[in-house]
């Protein structure tokens, strides 16, 4: 009986060693697990831990030089290196985690907020009417997964032209940037469809990504498995179409080379429909033992193709993921989607090419010579819409999302104004009762301005031609919530 008392006491005082109490003076020493600039997110991710038997807390830290407020979400807190080191070992059991990092609280307590929900400026969900975007833009949107364990990390969607001969004045579609797997052209998935979305989904906690394409097929879009050319790994049944369909695409991956070893093994998953394609396999060097899977998709109806890769999650885990195609509120549910994209006009008069939403990273600031406001942009998500029409052209609208306005106000207000003061070429201008900048010229390259959370920025293609007073219309059309 004294052993298991022992026994008992031992296990309680391990269980309890890491205390969930805040880190202080006293105990100094935690395990950061997260750092996000979105409170949201970083309650999203407390809760998870917490599911999965990792007690988590959260701190604000106001950064100092301006870069606003970071979310750390942390476990525990150890008055010495070798109790918070097991602590670390003990989260680590819990699942592959790629970035715990040990922090004192000795070295950020000047700019720590123990009490996170004091610095709480953000709005989860601006406030606008629905955009005035072609319905099947929207039916795709629903089509996506939405799940809390993840973040978008790039999105675009592409509204294809009805005609194969409009195709170059929706060359920004094509010219996007994207994941689509090996031998699919997009501007030749444009041809064939009415619209393309693609989502990276990146795990919140374990960083491990997954890319989501949907694509809905023209009712004539031409594919014809007598056209293309087979491969002998599997013959195809000529009368299910939905597998003619998916091996065309299933034949493009395999046709990009000879590789020392390649699979097509069909396989189906029930979301909202049965879907019924192949899982294509490839060994892309001989000398390194790496294999890519391309999941590739087509629904009963025939309407949609999906396709999906991952070089970090299972097979089974991404058709997990797939299972839930067409069961929530899709793009809806993520608040770095929806604040971006419920910003478009209401009323829209050119034709709607694109939108793309993105992380920014230390590559935005490099690309602008890491000037101090760009640096100060990276972690904030970026959303840009492109737009046609036969008199203006070409031209973009970019969203920057900084989730509160003093951000806004010190980076742009203070940094970015600043910074082209000493411009020849820039000048301010006011708009919608905002201060902004504007450039010289008859078809001037951009007008900037903020407003509440974002930075707005109307722009010029390489063949775009707005005016000045045409970039002043577009952005009172904005959609611009005051949060």
């Amino acid at each position: 009986m004294k052993n298991h008392l022992i026994l008992f006491l031992i296990i309680l005082i391990s269980s309890c060693s890491s205390s969930n109490k805040p880190i202080n003076d006293e105990s100094p020493y935690a395990i950061q697990i997260k750092e996000v600039r979105s409170v949201y997110k970083a309650e999203d991710i407390m809760r998870r831990l917490n599911n999965i038997g990792v007690n988590a807390y959260i701190i604000a830290e106001e950064q100092e030089g301006g870069d606003g407020t970071w979310y750390r979400v942390i476990s525990g807190s150890e008055k010495t290196l070798d109790g918070i080191q097991n602590h670390k070992l003990e989260i680590e059991k819990k699942g592959n985690f790629n970035s715990l990092e040990i922090i004192n609280y000795q070295n950020i307590k000047e700019n720590l907020v123990i009490d996170y929900k004091e610095t709480k400026k953000e709005t989860e969900r601006i406030k606008t009417l629905k955009p005035d975007i072609p319905g099947k833009i929207y039916d795709i949107i629903d089509k996506f997964p939405d799940d809390d364990n993840f973040i978008i990390k790039n999105f675009f969607i592409v509204n294809c032209p009805d005609s194969v001969k409009d195709i170059r004045k929706f060359r920004d579609g094509y010219n996007v940037n994207h994941d689509l797997p090996r031998g699919i052209s997009m501007k030749s998935l444009m041809k064939k469809s009415e619209c393309i979305a693609e989502v990276i989904y990146e795990d919140n906690l374990f960083d491990d990504r997954v890319t989501i394409d949907i694509i809905k097929l023209k009712k004539d879009h031409g594919i014809d498995v007598n056209d293309i050319q087979t491969s002998s790994v599997i013959s195809i049944d000529s009368d299910d179409k939905q597998i003619d369909i998916a091996n065309y695409f299933a034949e493009l991956i395999l046709s990009t080379g000879k590789y020392p070893f390649e699979d097509k093994v069909k396989i189906s998953v029930s979301s909202y429909q049965n879907f019924t394609g192949y899982k294509v396999t490839i060994k892309p060097s001989k000398r390194k033992d790496e294999y890519r899977t391309y999941i590739v998709l087509v629904s009963k109806d025939l309407n949609h193709v999906v396709f999906s890769q991952s070089t970090e999650k299972s097979e089974d885990q991404i058709l997990e993921i797939i299972k839930n195609l067409g069961k929530g509120d899709g793009l809806n549910s993520y608040d770095e989607f929806y604040n971006a994209f419920y910003t478009l006009p209401s009323n829209i008069k050119d034709h709607f090419v694109c939108f793309t939403t993105e992380q920014l990273t230390s590559k935005y600031a490099r690309q602008r010579n890491n000037a101090k406001w760009a640096r100060k942009m990276v972690g904030h998500w970026q959303s840009t819409a492109y737009f046609y029409s036969e008199e203006k052209r070409d031209y973009v609208v970019s969203f920057f999302d900084l989730l509160y306005e003093s951000q806004v106000d010190y980076i742009y207000k203070t940094l970015y104004i600043d910074a082209q003061s000493s411009s020849s070429s820039s000048f301010e201008i006011n708009v919608k009762g905002k201060t902004g900048i504007t450039f010289k010229g008859t078809y001037p390259t951009e007008v900037s301005f903020p407003s509440g959370r974002n930075v707005i920025v109307t722009s010029n293609s390489s063949s775009g031609k707005l005016k000045l007073e045409d970039m002043l219309e577009v952005c009172e059309s904005m959609q611009l919530d005051s949060n």
